[in-house]
């Protein structure tokens, strides 16, 4: 535990000592050096931060940068040294065990009573270990340091986690220094806590040392030209005497003064804008021009840079204040200077290329937006190349490469001239022109090549041309074209009215097999009726006994009967809805009763193919309002399709719930084949069967789910079929609701849920 809380020790000294010198030597460095130096000397110093055991800060040939860093390599040697020195007492682990000798290492008992006392104690104490052995800790503080420390340690959790602190000890001898001093619980040995004490001493003259430094380089900061400040809390807390001079104002005025009190209104918000950007850190450092309120009749121009820093161990910005008014004043001349050329050669639709000679032979130093584009090369590409590198990145663009190498190779000696050059991918027809150009330096001239796009032009003249001779060409089809066509409306107007006359045919006959088939429907009906009563009557033998082969026969021929009524109602009810003749029959009944009925009617089928049926009502409301009838004989159609579809001891599920405003939703769902994707689309209409061949398994007409469809839309009502092929269907549609709910809980209502069984109906 020694060896771990020195080496812990020796680093926090280590690293303290370095990031204090790295803090100051940056702080002090920032203030007025020119910005590139100051780029410099940041990343040298960044460097050594990562390696501080090598490397030293280059001379500068700035005075006050040299001076400064010497005196930064004097105080990095110092550190190395100090840091060697450490790390050489932290190889020896059995030295360690023992308590190096410049770190006093004390064992205490319950009642701070020293059992321990390293070789480091001994040589910073002064008391031999048989000699302080059951004495009390007391005796190695100052008097009234242990008293303050106490209180402290009375807590047991700052007990346990180590507590350390500067406080006076004092020596055998009687002398006082301050140490580091750490207490924390021991690991083993018969002590109970764990003192450790290094002499601060040497780190204090250190510190006095590097106050000194301080102060040779406040004297540098003082001597600058450019203005220095210090800003803290928003107030200046330190400013030089150029930055008093450029402001014309006092500088113990300035001190405790707002930054805005010397920046022009005219930049006041931009200023404190990005200093608040900086003191928040997301601009840690930067510069901005701006506008210096001074005692002249005109504002001074300044760029203003600034860096974040330490100051008397709290955050501060330190900033440079640089007199910029006549460097700037050129800068906006020659800025506006090259603007309107810039503008003049970007807004020109003529591509120009400019080739200058720069002593390693001509050059591109000017390439416009119309150039690069005519030839679809960026600009990047072009400007800075030399002369036979713009010739091959030319060509490559060319159809015709020899004619372009041509005109380049004439236009780097003289005027040249060259018509229709074709550019590929797009393709583009220019006209280039090239004429030498005097430049500032005479002995420099250089070459002006000028490229028009003439693509339109040349492609209109030629069009021009084929639509003069398509023109012709088109006069003649139209005339043929006119005479074909007046042909062709003659035998159109005879055919419309054949396609007249056979409608009028197909709507007469339509409404001779309509009315056949209501006709034929109801003739059938009224006799299947009988036959089905005998024939039940039979199967009671109210008639007399019956063999079984009778009542087997008898009993398929009651089946069929039941399928063909079946049929002919549906034959019916088809018939009706096409001729528009069905009247809806509007009353508020209770749903459950017609589900009830539904269920009934066809709970024989159930029976014989064992399936279950489970009622299930999700809403109080169950009033709709509709034809009593025909509701039914949507329910009997989809229950018949689900027993149909179902398999052997299948499941059927009715679900009624609370639809969208208004109306009822109802779940009709099987555990049967389902229905083929391709199928689904199909199924509500007419006369539609998934399997129509001779041999199909299920057999029927294809009207029932086309008449469930008729009927709902009748009512404003909706259905639709989710289903999975094996793995059953779901039918659902919708019901309005009616207006009074009061029926809905007459007489037997089913409730909230309600469940049957039609098994045992």
């Amino acid at each position: 535990m020694g060896t771990s809380f020195d080496t812990a020790l020796g680093i926090f000294a280590a690293v303290a000592i370095v990031a204090g010198v790295v803090a100051l030597s940056l702080a002090v460095l920032s203030i007025g050096l020119l910005r590139r130096s100051l780029r410099r000397v940041t990343d040298q110093i960044e460097e050594l931060r990562r390696h501080p055991l090598v490397g030293v800060l280059p001379p500068e040939t700035d005075p006050a940068l040299r001076v400064l860093t010497l005196e930064f390599n004097h105080l990095l040697a110092d550190l190395r040294a100090r840091l060697l020195e450490t790390a050489k007492r932290s190889d020896d682990l059995e030295a360690l065990a023992a308590g190096p000798p410049d770190l006093a290492l004390v064992g205490l008992d319950d009642d701070w009573s020293v059992t321990f006392f390293s070789r480091g104690a001994v040589n910073l104490l002064g008391w031999a270990p048989e000699e302080i052995a059951g004495r009390h800790v007391e005796a190695l503080f100052a008097p009234g340091e242990w008293n303050r420390v106490l209180p402290k340690l009375a807590r047991r959790s700052l007990r346990e986690a180590g507590l350390s602190e500067t406080l006076r000890l004092q020596r055998r001898d009687g002398g006082v220094f301050a140490a580091q001093v750490s207490i924390a619980g021991a690991g083993g040995g018969g002590a109970s806590m764990l003192l450790a004490a290094r002499d601060l001493t040497a780190d204090q003259a250190l510190h006095s040392t590097l106050r000194d430094s301080e102060e040779r380089y406040r004297g540098l900061v003082e001597g600058m030209g450019d203005g220095v400040f210090i800003l803290q809390d928003d107030r200046i807390v330190y400013a030089n005497a150029a930055l008093s001079r450029m402001v014309g104002a006092d500088r113990d005025a300035l001190l405790g003064s707002p930054l805005a009190q010397i920046v022009h209104s005219h930049d006041l918000l931009r200023v404190l804008e990005v200093l608040r950007r900086a003191r928040s850190g997301t601009e840690p450092s930067g510069e901005i021009r701006c506008l210096l309120s001074s005692h002249g009749p005109v504002p001074i121009e300044v760029r203003l840079a600034w860096a974040r820093t330490e100051f008397k161990g709290r955050a501060a910005l330190v900033g440079t204040v640089t007199d910029v008014s006549g460097h700037a004043r050129f800068e906006r001349a020659l800025a506006e200077s090259q603007a309107r050329l810039v503008a003049t050669l970007q807004s020109t639709s003529d591509g120009i290329l400019v080739l200058e000679e720069t002593g390693r032979g001509l050059e591109a130093t000017v390439a416009n937006r119309a150039f690069c584009d005519l030839w679809g090369i960026p600009a990047d590409l072009l400007v800075g190349r030399a002369h036979g590198e713009i010739v091959d990145r030319l060509k490559e663009r060319c159809v015709d490469p020899a004619a372009l190498e041509a005109f380049l190779g004439e236009a780097a000696g003289r005027a040249a001239r060259a018509d229709g050059i074709e550019i590929r991918d797009p393709r583009v027809l220019v006209d280039l022109v090239a004429g030498p150009m005097a430049s500032a330096v005479a002995e420099r001239p250089g070459v002006i090549v000028t490229a028009r796009d003439v693509t339109r032009r040349v492609d209109g003249e030629r069009d021009l041309r084929k639509s003069l001779e398509d023109l012709s060409r088109a006069k003649t089809d139209l005339e043929a074209a006119n005479r074909e066509l007046a042909a062709a409306q003659k035998e159109l107007a005879e055919r419309n009215e054949q396609l007249v006359k056979l409608n009028t045919e197909l709507r007469s006959l339509d409404e001779m097999k309509s009315n056949l088939l209501a006709n034929v429907s109801h003739e059938l009906h009224t006799p299947l009726v009988s036959i089905k009563g005998y024939t039940e009557m039979i199967l009671k033998r109210r008639l007399g006994p019956l063999t079984p082969e009778q009542e087997r026969g008898l009993g398929v021929a009651l089946k069929n009967i039941d399928r063909l009524i079946e049929m002919i109602d549906n034959l019916l009810s088809f018939s009706r809805i096409e001729k528009g003749e069905t009247q809806l029959h509007l009353e508020d009944v209770p749903l459950w009763q017609i589900v009830d009925e539904a269920i009934e009617l066809v709970g024989e089928r159930i029976r014989k193919k064992s399936l279950s049926v489970t009622t299930q009502y999700e809403t109080d409301e169950l009033a709709v309002r509709g034809d009593r009838v025909k509701i039914g004989q949507v329910l009997v159609n989809l229950l018949t399709n689900a027993i149909k579809f179902n398999k052997e001891e299948g499941r059927i599920t009715l679900t009624v719930r609370k639809g969208a405003k208004g109306f009822l939703e109802v779940d009709v769902a099987d555990t049967g084949v389902g229905i083929p994707e391709e199928a689904r689309d199909k199924i509500f209409e007419r006369f539609y069967q998934a399997d129509s061949s001779p041999r199909r398994k299920y057999e029927g007409t294809g009207i029932g789910l086309s008449i469930v469809r008729d009927i709902l839309r009748l009512h404003g009502c909706t259905i639709r079929v989710r289903s999975q092929a094996g793995l059953g269907s779901v039918f659902t549609f919708t019901l309005p609701l009616a207006r009074d709910q009061q029926v809905s809980a007459s007489r037997h209502a089913p409730g909230r849920a309600r469940e049957k069984n039609p098994r045992d109906t």
